[in-house]
């Protein structure tokens, strides 16, 4: 799989951790809470995406 970088803010980055520690039990699941977060993101946008 691709990598890619990306900043966030202390806010999104402690409630991104706190989210995936609660919902997945694991921290090592933050790129798939993510791209399952920009993957919504994009269907409500109208920009097509083959997953």
């Amino acid at each position: 799989m691709p990598k890619t970088t990306i900043t966030l803010s202390k806010l999104v980055a402690q409630t991104l951790k706190v989210y995936t520690t609660q919902v997945k039990n694991s921290l090592h699941a933050q790129s798939q809470v993510v791209e399952e977060a920009l993957i919504e993101f994009f269907k409500r946008r109208g920009v097509k995406i083959e997953i």
